[in-house]
């Protein structure tokens, strides 16, 4: 007897899979028959509309009727049900031109306060959201949904992903920071650096003859990545702790105010150590230190990329090699010189060491003692050995490494245009899913609108 007459006696089908998708698919439609017949009743109970109806006034809204709609639960599919209606009261009407039909005016503010989004269910949300940010852009996101099952045009994708990062930005610092952050004695590391994306800015003034469209300048800008770690007394993160990772695309104290932020929301006064570790950026230090003064911070050590100073460090190298014109075997003799005294922290002796080699290159020496006396002018920021000897780290790769994977592989193209909003919503989403944090970011997001209810008035 054959085996494929014999799995299909027993599943009734030959492949397992197809067997799978088919229980799956039947036992999934009795479960979402359950919720739509609950959440019918729901939302047609007297008491919910009363609530509902006394919140509203507060709101600036006003029941107008029941509506037949049309929602998405967790399968895509989508059921009818009966929804209250809200209307926003409108302005005392002007003298003059009539103004324009508003958009929005219409609520469902039973459904907001479910946590549905443009009519999409909150665990269909958090499918959605994560195959947007995910996937290297709306559109093949949304083909990648159509072969789940889930059909809705990259349009549609889009404004959800803006409507949901709308209202999860507004817990944003609830939505990544844990229980873990509050324990004392930890050693906490915080590494921030920048990227590059080009930004989508309309151009000003008239637009020209000919033209359907205004036109746009697309100039590359530097958005900007934190990212705070726990680590070990072996200086190495510990990978249990999932980071705190976020971004900004606004300007450099905004980015500062937001790491601020999500430092006062951690135990910071009881950490045993905590690490600012950075590259030498044009104000970066600058800030960190004022940050480190403003929040008393007596532990905290300055700590400049290890690799970020063998680069600039190699500049120095390369000046005295130019200069003296030595051979390959001379300048690497002399580069593994510079990056041994570079790893124990001896500027002083580099230094001495260039001054004696360009002690007739006036031009040279010069340009070289600049080098050393801006980027390597706090000497305190390159005690590698110290710091490795204290089971400290030294350098900021995991916030190199985020950069890529945040920023490098969904926002940064020389084809990719963003508006400033967008591109920041794309970063902060995409930092929750890989740091698996997007669920717990749509259990609080469902609470806001509960909460600004609960508050007295529910904000659109």
């Amino acid at each position: 007897m054959a085996i494929g007459s014999v799995v299909t006696s027993i599943l009734g089908t030959e492949f397992f899979a197809e067997y799978e998708r088919e229980v799956y698919k039947k036992h999934q439609a009795l479960a979402e028959a359950e919720i739509v017949e609950h959440l019918k009743k729901l939302l047609s109970d007297v008491c919910f509309l009363r609530i509902l109806k006394q919140f509203a006034g507060i709101s600036a809204c006003r029941f107008s009727e029941y509506r037949k709609i049309n929602i998405r639960l967790i399968s895509g599919q989508l059921y009818e049900i009966e929804s209250p209606i809200f209307r926003r009261t409108e302005s005392k009407k002007k003298a003059g031109r009539p103004p324009k039909r508003r958009k929005g005016i219409m609520r469902h503010l039973g459904l907001e306060l479910l946590g549905f989004i443009e009519r999409i269910s909150p665990a269909l949300l958090e499918t959605c959201v994560s195959m947007a940010v995910l996937c290297p852009s709306f559109k093949v996101a949304a083909n990648a949904l159509h072969g789940l099952g889930i059909y809705m045009n990259e349009h549609l994708l889009q404004n959800i992903v803006g409507r949901f990062a709308g209202v999860a930005k507004k817990a944003r610092i609830e939505c990544n920071v844990s229980e873990v952050w509050q324990k004392a004695g930890a050693r906490i590391l915080v590494c921030v650096d920048g990227g590059r994306i080009r930004e989508r800015r309309i151009k000003r003034g008239k637009r020209k003859k000919g033209l359907k469209r205004q036109g746009y300048s697309t100039e590359w800008f530097e958005p900007r990545l934190l990212i705070i770690n726990q680590f070990d007394e072996t200086g190495q993160k510990i990978k249990s702790v999932n980071p705190i990772l976020d971004g900004s695309c606004g300007s450099m104290d905004d980015f500062f105010q937001l790491l601020k932020d999500y430092l006062c929301s951690i135990n910071i006064e009881e950490s045993s150590e905590i690490i600012f570790c950075a590259d030498g950026g044009n104000g970066l230090w600058p800030r960190i230190d004022a940050l480190i003064s403003d929040l008393n911070l007596s532990n905290a050590r300055r700590i400049l990329d290890y690799t970020h100073a063998k680069q600039n460090m190699s500049i120095v190298k390369k000046l005295i090699s130019d200069a003296l014109k030595l051979t390959d075997k001379a300048s690497r003799k002399l580069a593994k010189q510079i990056r041994e005294l570079l790893w124990q922290g001896d500027i002083h002796r580099i230094t001495e060491l260039v001054r004696k080699k360009l002690s007739g290159k006036k031009k040279a020496l010069n340009a070289a003692l600049k080098k050393l006396n801006t980027y390597f002018g706090d000497h305190s920021k390159f005690q590698y050995k110290l710091f490795r000897n204290n089971g400290l780290p030294t350098g900021s790769g995991t916030v190199e490494s985020a950069i890529r994977r945040i920023i490098n592989l969904r926002v940064k193209g020389s084809s990719l245009f963003w508006k400033r909003d967008n591109a920041e919503n794309i970063i902060f989403l995409r930092s929750l899913v890989l740091t698996g944090k997007l669920r717990r970011t749509c259990h609080i997001s469902s609470k806001i609108a509960l909460n600004a209810l609960n508050n007295g008035g529910i904000e659109n």
